[in-house]
């Protein structure tokens, strides 16, 4: 089977209501969406969500690597890991690197073999039942009366499916965080992540402030995503050692190289993998035989993705091992 034609396209989205995290505030998604069509008329698809600060592309760089790729893989056999060799190889030519856009087509390349070989994709890569992975719902930065009011809103739209995980924001202003945390716990009785965005510039900070959640509410809070600085690795260990709750790489985990340098160092308990920032399912893959072999736990996240994008994580969540329970 081989590449017939690969079309990219522009997604811009709006969102229903404005997006906060420690550094950043979304109120639109600009995506990209990847067709791919195989010579026997198949059609798979995938999606690039770029976010310069996270991916390290944007969507401009993502839509000119996808246009030239488009062009490289015409008449290509349709084989993962020969497409990603030639996406390497163009990477390489171009001088640009796009993760989301190697996500995309890889995404697009996946969907394609399943509906040939009319099997779901974790059975493409190697898990006949689908493991059961609990997931969270998320709520950005905002007012504590604006925080809880969500929180009680979820509780009612999503009783019926058991929700049992909400995982919150965190602005790196350790009060203000820790009373959003407390307040939340007082109404919602199941578990909690957190998600500092780098907001912690200061480690001891950090450890201060989860010391006090830990005191409140304990096991309750089962992980806390990258508190410091991406590039401070150093801080990010430290953090990880002294803290109560574990913490997990999140922007520090952008690639398989980062990835693997985590690993060696210690620098964290557990490892966010986003298909979007590790170039899609086959280097996710890689990355998760890493962190395993080193007993490192694992979580799956997302951008501001529509429903191809996240079946995509679904499918790899589902089939991987280490997954944080």
């Amino acid at each position: 089977m081989k590449i017939k034609e690969l079309k990219v396209f522009r997604l811009d989205i709006a969102l229903k209501e404005a997006f906060t995290i420690a550094f950043k505030t979304y109120t639109h998604a600009h995506n990209c969406l990847v067709v791919l069509e195989t010579d026997n008329g198949i059609k798979g698809y995938g999606e690039s969500s770029p976010d310069k600060p996270i991916t390290g592309d944007s969507q401009e760089e993502a839509l000119t690597f996808m246009k030239a790729a488009a062009e490289r893989l015409r008449g290509h056999i349709l084989d993962v890991e020969e497409v990603h060799k030639t996406l390497l190889e163009l990477e390489r030519k171009m001088g640009l690197r796009s993760q989301t856009g190697k996500a995309a087509i890889d995404m697009a390349c996946y969907d394609a073999i399943g509906k040939a070989e009319e099997k779901p994709i974790y059975q493409i890569l190697g898990r006949e039942k689908p493991l059961e992975v609990p997931t969270t719902l998320t709520i950005g930065i905002k007012t504590i009366e604006e925080t809880t009011a969500t929180a009680k809103r979820y509780m009612e739209e999503f009783r019926e499916y058991g929700l049992k995980r909400i995982k919150l924001k965190l602005s790196g202003d350790p009060k203000e965080d820790l009373e959003r945390v407390l307040r939340v716990a007082e109404i919602f009785p199941g578990e909690l992540t957190l998600d500092a965005n780098q907001g912690y510039k200061n480690p001891e900070q950090a450890i201060e402030v989860f010391d006090k959640m830990y005191d409140e509410l304990g096991r309750r809070i089962i992980l806390v995503e990258q508190p410091t600085p991406k590039e401070d690795l150093d801080a990010l260990k430290k953090v990880s050692e002294e803290s109560p709750i574990p913490v997990f790489a999140d922007e520090s985990a952008a690639t398989l190289e980062d990835v693997i340098k985590i690993v060696e160092l210690g620098a964290a308990a557990g490892i966010n993998i986003k298909l979007q920032k590790i170039g899609g399912i086959y280097y996710g893959v890689k990355a998760a035989e890493e962190a395993n072999k080193a007993g490192i736990k694992l979580m799956v996240g997302c951008n501001e993705e529509t429903h191809i994008a996240i079946s995509a994580a679904i499918h790899y969540t589902s089939s991987t091992s280490g997954m944080m329970n």
